[in-house]
This record gives structure tokens, sequence and C-alpha cells, in this order.
């Protein structure tokens, strides 16, 4: 195009094309400038041809171009266009692939692209099933695409160990009784007082004990409130709380999951079963990783007992 000879230029990158000072605040404006002028002689060029204007690689090229310069660039107080600080929700991060995402595995560990997820055999090494999903997409959210692949099989899972991000996934929340989920159990604090462990919850009758033996209802979901009046002359009061209206304990939905698998984390049996997802793990990761990608590997593990078609997986 005439006027941006720069941009037309056979280049490795569009870096390389405008060949600036990148450390240079003012040459990373006039940068910025240079795009969006050759944005809007595109735009212009364009719509001067209507046959082309609704051709579709030309339409999705503008539309991804438009896009990222509203996710990307913004016009401060003094009316100066300039990049926007923070990052936009589902920032798009590639011109070539629409469906890429920022994710993280930490606060500090970041990473582009995509997390692929697998469901391994413990018994024969067989990897299962696999998913992708965003970077930007919770773990949990691949469960309906690992179901699908199992069923193909015919096969019945039996026990799935897994970490925490797959807790709320339809694999376990739709889960029957012949299935056990081996998962590590979040580590319950409340600084030097009594955890909410100290509590005993009675499933069949919905009530919940406190260590001074005080019985009230609750209902999954909801927050129980123990009486201001009992709490205030508690003998255990100092070691329980030192709210004035009384010590509460929220249920959560999945309570009695996360009561399961506490009580598990106490068996060196079950212990030792935590630890088989761990060191297949730490197997398969290297191999995985050879095979070429960088997108996060999230695990699920599956054991089975060949040929029975029932399975555990991770």
């Amino acid at each position: 195009m005439v006027g941006t000879p720069s941009l037309c230029q056979a280049s490795s990158s569009l870096k390389a094309a405008l060949d600036l000072n990148w450390d240079d605040p003012d040459q990373k404006n006039l940068a910025l400038g240079i795009v969006l002028d050759a944005l809007e002689r595109f735009e212009t060029f364009v719509q001067a041809q209507p046959e082309n204007l609704e051709h579709p690689q030309v339409r999705s090229a503008m539309d991804s171009a438009r896009l990222i310069e509203a996710q990307d660039v913004e016009v401060d107080a003094h009316g100066e266009v300039k990049l926007v600080k923070g990052v936009a929700k589902e920032r798009r991060i590639s011109i070539e692939d629409d469906e890429m995402r920022h994710g993280r595995k930490s606060k500090s560990q970041k990473f582009d692209g995509y997390k692929r997820h697998v469901l391994r055999d413990l018994d024969n090494g067989l990897v299962r099933a696999v998913g992708i999903t965003r970077a930007n997409i919770p773990e949990a959210s691949v469960g309906d695409a690992i179901a699908l692949d199992l069923k193909s099989q015919k096969v019945k899972l039996v026990e799935l160990h897994i970490d925490r991000a797959y807790l709320s996934s339809s694999l376990v929340q739709n889960r029957d009784d012949e299935l056990t989920i081996y998962c590590k159990a979040r580590l319950v604090k409340n600084g030097k007082r009594f955890t909410k462990t100290a509590f005993t919850l009675d499933w069949d009758n919905q009530t919940i004990c406190c260590p001074n033996q005080i019985i009230l209802p609750f209902t999954v979901g909801g927050k129980v409130q123990f009486p201001k009046n009992i709490c205030a002359t508690c003998l255990f009061r100092e070691r329980c709380t030192t709210s004035k209206t009384g010590r509460s304990v929220s249920i959560h939905p999945d309570e009695p999951l996360f009561r399961e698998l506490q009580q598990r984390q106490l068996s060196p049996v079950c212990r030792a079963k935590l630890r088989e997802r761990v060191a297949a793990l730490a197997f398969l990761i290297p191999h995985w990783s050879m095979a070429g990608g960088s997108s996060s590997l999230r695990w699920f593990s599956q054991k089975s007992l060949s040929p029975s078609p029932y399975r555990r997986c991770s």
C-alpha cells in the first residue's frame, strides 16, 4: 500500500519491519501510530472496492485487527493514543489463532496458548483420553470431553486420581457411588483456633456438633451460626472464636466430598495411592514434551484391571 512501505517489506516480524528503538518510549508511540495509520489506510482501500469488502479472508483480517486495537489501545485525557496498561478480559494474543489465551499455573508462573488434559490408565499406561482447553479456562471444564472419550471405549471409572482443580468437573460432580476420588485434601486453617474439622457433621440427621457438644441443624451450602450467649460462656471460647456474635461455620456444597478426602488422607494406604498419580505424571510429562507443543499439561489418573472394563484413571 502507498504510504506504508515499512509494513510491506518482507520481514520476519512487524518489529523487524518497523526497525525502531524499542527502548525509547517515543519510538514505541511512533510505531503504534504507524500501525494504526496502516490499518486506517487498509480499511479505506478495502471499502473503496465493494467486491473485496465481503471476502471472508478480508473481513476476518479486518475484524481481527479492530478487535486487537479495541483491547490494546486507548486514548488518554490529552487525546494521545497509547497502549493500554494491564490485560483485557479474554484478551486475544495471536493473529493467526483466535482461540489462544493467557494462562497461569500460579500467581507468578504464566503461559500462553492452551492446556492439554490427559487421562492415563495407571495399570497399563495407556492414555485413555486427551482434552484441550484455552489457557484461561478452568481445568474442570474439560470433564464432559473426557467423559465422551471414555464412553466410546465402553469403560467405567472406578477410581479417579486428580488434583483439586478438577473437583468441580462433571466427572466428579456426576459420579456414582462406585467411583472413588483420590485427591489431596485442602489444608484447613484457622490460626491457633479450632478449624472446621473440629466440628462433627452428622449427614444423616443434617446436624453439626461443636467441640463443646452444642448441636445445631445445618444446610449444605449454608452457614451455621452458634448462639452468641452460648459461645460467650463456653469453656473453649479462647480456642474457638473471638467474634462477639459467636462462632460460625460454612458448609460448602461439596463438604461431604471434602470430608471424605480429609479422612482418606489419614490412611497410609490412601496416601500411597495419592502418590501413584505423581509418579505417573513424572513419567509422562517428559515424553509428552518431546512430542512437541508448549501448552500447559494438566493431569488426571485412571487405573484399570485389564481386561476388565472398570478403570482406575489419573
